[in-house]
Formats: structure tokens, sequence, C-alpha cells
């Protein structure tokens, strides 16, 4: 049994119950004290039995009729129930007599949680707090509150509230750490942990969330000391060495990367994804066959682990085998069938082997559920261009604009293909267009047409743009 009564032992409870279930089958009236008809209403409660729940109140209340930690446990129950109103109302009526007990707001505020007044549930939550002898709980309910509402600003300071309270507590620190994530408040985040950390030195958790928001920042090197300070406390965090292995690849120093990976594995089963990146780091490192090596262990572990799949094929394209890299990002799309890179890669593939109905329908389907993916769209104009002609890959280019007018990249595409079909008045029109949004991105259409250098038209206009710029 895992409910914990306090004063009880579970052999004490399992002796209450045996009792007040013997007083109910013999029709009689044993004498409990009110803490053992708490304790008697709680197990009841805790293992779902409500109908023995309701029958414990009763008899509770017939002993102790004006104790209103019964009727509050009625309340609980009729909330169980979901008749929501008819818990109010007694709630109500108990806060007119004991308007100092926590226990009533409590039990208000979860119930208009419950059926998602939430602005009402603080208001209750609030009540509470002057009686509570936890109030970093009731804090914690606060911003619950606040995050059903949306206002992450809200759930931020109360979870501060909370934790200014019982600062050794892990789940508070990962909880704002979650909220600063999630708003993308990283500045914020580290500003707050490292205020945090001055008076909580040794709070390896906070060390180790400083390390994520640096890490997030690309502040690599700060985001190592963070990590090093969290194993300085506890060695066998094996989190830590993980993040510290993924702040040297960011630094590109994928030797002391891959190290880290593998210190994780003495403080914690191999896991695949760590075998992942290792492998990810040796191909970083041009060592094509340890990173085989790696990716294959990762799939060893987990044969749904698309990523390495996927990295597999990536290494089979690099050594000139696309015809055998497809079968693995098949199977890496097969594992994850919304990942757009997987299928990019894939398509990729496909065009370049001329199999370009292949590559139509996975680049289609990409931008049909990322229309911003402008690789894919000027991709998938290339396909179409050699597939089915120009006229085909300018429609295609324009379908993209729809949503991306902003992308210098799609008009100095259109403005190519324009070109290359002849119709150079339109061309320049968009020419100009793209020099105007970004003048830098020319380059991209010089890279498709090498042949626009040679025209005298096209050189002024960029030498005009260039000193403007």
């Amino acid at each position: 049994m895992s409910e914990d009564f306090g004063w009880l032992g579970e052999q004490q409870v399992n002796a209450l119950i045996k009792r007040f279930e013997t007083m109910l089958k013999a029709g009689m009236q044993y004498f409990f004290d009110v803490d053992e008809f708490e304790a008697i209403i709680e197990y009841y409660f805790e293992t779902n039995d409500i109908k023995m729940t309701g029958q414990a109140i009763e008899q509770a209340l017939l002993q102790h009729p004006s104790h209103n930690s019964f009727k509050i446990a009625e309340a609980r129950v009729l909330t169980f129930e979901k008749k929501y109103d008819k818990a109010l109302e007694l709630l109500g009526h108990i806060e007119l007599i004991e308007p100092a007990n926590d226990e009533i707001y409590l039990s208000k505020g979860e119930i208009y949680s419950l059926i998602s007044k939430h602005a009402l549930a603080i208001e209750e939550y609030k009540k509470s707090i002057p009686y509570s002898e936890h109030p970093e709980d009731i804090y914690a309910n606060i911003a619950f509150e606040y995050e059903n509402l949306n206002d992450y600003p809200g759930t931020i300071k109360y979870l501060k509230m909370a934790l200014d309270i019982k600062p050794d507590s892990e789940n508070l620190i990962h909880e704002i750490a979650f909220f600063f994530e999630i708003t993308g408040r990283e500045e914020e985040a580290i500003v707050f942990f490292d205020e945090f950390l001055e008076k909580n030195p040794y709070s390896k958790v906070a060390w180790f969330n400083l390390g994520i928001f640096y890490n997030t920042l690309e502040l690599y090197e700060k985001a190592i000391e963070a990590y090093e300070y969290t194993l300085a406390i506890d060695e066998s965090f094996s989190s830590a060495y993980f993040n510290i292995a993924n702040s040297y690849s960011g630094l590109n120093m994928f030797k002391t990367a891959i190290k880290y990976y593998v210190e994780t594995f003495n403080f914690e089963a191999p896991e695949a994804i760590t075998y992942y990146y290792i492998g990810e780091s040796y191909e970083n490192m041009d060592d094509l066959e340890s990173a085989m090596e790696n990716f294959n262990r990762a799939i060893e572990l987990d044969e749904r682990m698309a990523e390495a799949w996927a990295g597999k094929g990536r290494l089979l394209v690099k050594q000139d085998q696309s015809k055998m890299a497809i079968k693995y990002y098949l199977q890496a799309i097969q594992h994850m069938p919304m990942n757009e890179e997987f299928k990019y890669d894939l398509a990729i593939i496909y065009l370049k082997s001329s199999r370009f109905e292949e590559a139509e329908k996975l680049f289609e389907e990409i931008v049909d559920h990322d229309p911003h993916f402008i690789e894919a769209w000027i991709n998938f104009s290339v396909c179409k261009s050699l597939s089915d002609g120009l006229d085909k890959a300018i429609k295609v280019i324009q379908q993209a604009l729809e949503k991306n007018q902003e992308e210098a990249s799609l008009w100095y595409r259109l403005a190519a293909y324009f070109y290359k079909s002849s119709q150079v008045q339109l061309a320049y029109f968009y020419i100009e267009k793209a020099l105007k949004q970004d003048f830098e991105k020319h380059e991209e259409l010089i890279d498709y047409l090498p042949d626009l250098l040679a025209d005298t038209r096209f050189v002024e206009l960029l030498g005009i743009f260039k000193d403007a710029h």
C-alpha cells in the first residue's frame, strides 16, 4: 500500500479498515475518533472506492456531527461524482461556519479548475494562503491555473514565489525552466538562475538548467561551465555529461564531445540517442566507418530510431551509394512520417537520380505540410522544370510566393525561369524586385544561371544596386 496516512502505519490502517467493515456488517456502532475516521475516509478515497468513502463519511458525521473536515470530504466525493454545484453549495455553507479553514478554499479552487473557471480557482486558492501550513503548494496551484489561462508570466511569477519558500524543490526549478523555455525568455532565465544560485550555490538542478539556457543561446563555453558545476555537486548526474557533450559538439570539438557521451554509460544504461549523437560526431569528423558503427548500435537498441536510419542514409550518400541510401531513408520516414527533413533528403536523392515522379510526390508533401520550406519549393520547381518544362516550374514558384512574399530566393528563381524561357523583360522585372529585397542573395541567381554574367544589362544592374547597397 502506497498511501501515506502520516501518524498511522500500514498495519494500523488495515486494522482500522477491518474494524470499520466489521462494524458495518454487524450493523453496530463502534467508536472511532476524528483522526481514525479521517484515515478511513482517506483510505477509501485513495483506493477509488467511492461507495465505501460515502459510508465512512456518513458514519463519521453520525459520531462527530460538528466536525467540518467530514463535510469537506463529502464535497470531495460530490466533486468526484461531477456534482460540482452541490459540492460548491456545501463548501459555501462550511465557509460561513469556519472561514479560516484552508481546505474549504482548496476544494473550491479544485472544482473551479475542473470546470475551467480558472480565474475563480485563483481567487479561492489565494484565500487559502493565510491559513495554509504549506503556502508553496498553493502558489504552485495558482501557477497551474495561470498556465491554463495561457498567462505564462503569471505562471512563472507564482512558481518563483513557491520556490522562494522551498528552494530545494527540483520539480519547481524544472517547472520554472520549462516556462522560460516555451516563452522564449532565455536571457531572463539566465538572470533568474544566476540570482537563484547566488543564494543556493549547491543546487545541481539550477546549474543544469542554467547550462541549458546558455546552450540554447549558443554560449557553449558558459554552458559547459554550468554543467561542470552540476557535476562538481553530483558526479553521477548523467544528463550533465550528455549536455556537456552537446555543447562541445556546438563548438565543433567532436572528439571531446564523444568522450562525454561515452561517460554517460558509466552512470546509466546506454541509450539509442546517445549512440546516435556519437555517430553524428564521428560523421562530422569524416570518420564514416565509426559513424556507421554507432548508428547501427543505436538501431540495435531501438529499431524505431528514425534519426539513426536517416544517419545511415546520409553516410551512404556521402559514399556515392545513393541507391542503397534510399531504403534507409524510407525506414526513417516509416518511423517518423512527419519529419520533413528526411523526406527532403530522400526527394533530393530521387531528383538527382532522375526519378522525378517520386521526387515531386515528396516535395509536394513537404510544402503542403510546411509552406515556408523554401529549399523544398525551389527543388520542387527544379524537378518540374526537368520533367514538365519551365512553365510548370514557374507555376510552382508562383504558388510558393503566395505564402512567402518576403523570400528573395523565390523571386530570383522566378526571374531565372522567365529568363530561360526567353521572357527577358519579365525576368528583369523580377530581378530588380529581388535585388531591392535582398541584394546578397543574387549569388543564388548566378549559381543557377551563370550565363547572366555575360549579359551586359545584368552586370550594369548589379553595379547600380551594389553601389546603392
